[in-house]
């Protein structure tokens, strides 16, 4: 069967947007004749792929066309791309030509040294299709640009135990910026090569960008009551308010060192921000301990506020998971929110939302730090406007 495929590949060392009609090995060397099965003909001759995956040499007369860094063919394949109004025109099942017609752009942009249609390479490809039918041409473009930043043996096999997909994501918000995205918005993201990609808010602009948001709260429709699987796990979505999940905090902060930022507004449009530049979350072995330290910034540091109240170092606490240093109670369960509590709380940004002042106690979101926290006139308490949590490698 023939497909009209309008692909985008290297001929030694010209990019050119051409048009190749045949489906079959699309991705190694065409068969003699120049034809696909059946009766088409092809008009242009497959690219050949070489077994040898070293740096090819160029005659010095072509040198000046060469194009030598993945970066700059990433570039010239998007330029390629706008020239076309349909990237696959199919006879038969669209669904085989996107995924050969994507398959053959991961063969250029990763130089493969592999038999370039092997089940690996099939299978990098259907995740490229599927990052196309659910979430458009922006993550299509970011998915290949981490794939030009990939190392050569990318396409190795990998261990049983890893998905195929594994690693084909960037890890975080930071591995996007640093890949020249500097838009805030939802990206997709992987943290954990073993497990399942994810979407996650990063803010590309606050404080010199490129941070993974883990929590927003702004109108209270999200309860963060929730259980220990719950948090674990995340709940809400990044177009609302949401925790992205412990587990998650653990694959994002396990190696190297981290920053953590918090943001906080109040009903009076005041804003400031607390940051620690030693920030962790341990694994669900370790009750997803927390670790913030190093701080500075104008909110005051309410992690460590008193040694009744000192929220570094402490494990995780739900209502149905009592990891708290209160002898007689459920920190968690009394003021209706996970957190890493102490005895119980001098910060809670899991708290309930309320939409200015309140009273009874203190289950607000509450940072005991902040400039005014209850109005000694009438004994209400002062809750957030808005408030979110956000991480990245830390910088030197």
């Amino acid at each position: 069967m023939c497909v009209r495929v309008v692909p985008l590949l290297l001929l030694g060392a010209y990019v050119m947007c051409v048009r190749v009609l045949c489906q079959r090995d699309i991705l190694v060397a065409g068969p003699p004749n120049g034809r696909c099965e059946g009766s088409c003909s092809a008009t242009a001759s497959p690219p050949k792929i070489h077994q040898d995956s070293r740096v090819r040499k160029i005659p010095e007369s072509r040198k000046n066309a060469q194009v030598s860094d993945k970066s700059d063919r990433l570039i010239q394949l998007q330029r390629c791309m706008l020239q076309h109004d349909s990237v696959v025109v199919s006879q038969g099942d669209g669904s085989d030509s996107l995924v050969a017609f994507l398959a053959l752009m991961a063969a250029v942009l990763t130089e493969c040294d592999l038999h370039c249609h092997s089940q690996r390479l099939r299978e990098m490809a259907t995740r490229l299709e599927s990052v196309v039918g659910n979430n458009g041409e922006k993550d299509l473009l970011l998915l290949l640009k981490s794939i030009t930043h990939s190392k050569p043996n990318g396409l190795k096999p990998r261990t049983p135990t890893v998905p195929p997909s594994a690693g084909l994501y960037p890890q975080d918000c930071h591995e996007i910026y640093q890949l020249g995205i500097k838009e805030n918005g939802i990206y997709t993201i992987q943290p954990d090569p073993k497990r399942p990609a994810l979407e996650a808010v990063c803010d590309m602009v606050s404080a010199g960008g490129g941070w993974t948001v883990f929590q927003r709260r702004f109108d209270g429709q999200t309860d963060f009551n929730r259980t220990w699987q719950e948090y674990r796990d995340g709940f809400g979505s990044p177009q609302t308010e949401h925790w992205l999940g412990n587990a998650v905090l653990y694959a994002l902060t396990a190696n190297g060192h981290h920053t953590l930022r918090i943001t906080l507004q109040d009903w009076h449009e005041q804003t400031r921000h607390a940051n620690y530049n030693n920030f962790k979350v341990a694994g669900e072995n370790q009750r997803f301990r927390l670790t913030a330290r190093d701080y500075h910034g104008d909110a005051g540091n309410a992690f460590s506020y008193s040694k009744q109240y000192n929220h570094d170092g402490r494990a995780f606490s739900t209502y149905d998971r009592d990891h708290d240093r209160y002898a007689v109670g459920n920190c968690a369960r009394y003021y209706g929110a996970g957190w890493w509590f102490d005895s119980c709380l001098a910060a809670n940004l899991n708290g309930r939302y309320y939409h200015g002042r309140y009273t009874g106690i203190t289950d607000g979101i509450y940072w005991g730090t902040w400039y005014i926290l209850t109005d000694y006139r009438t004994g209400e308490r002062y809750s957030f406007k808005s408030v979110e949590m956000k991480t990245r490698p830390r910088r030197s």
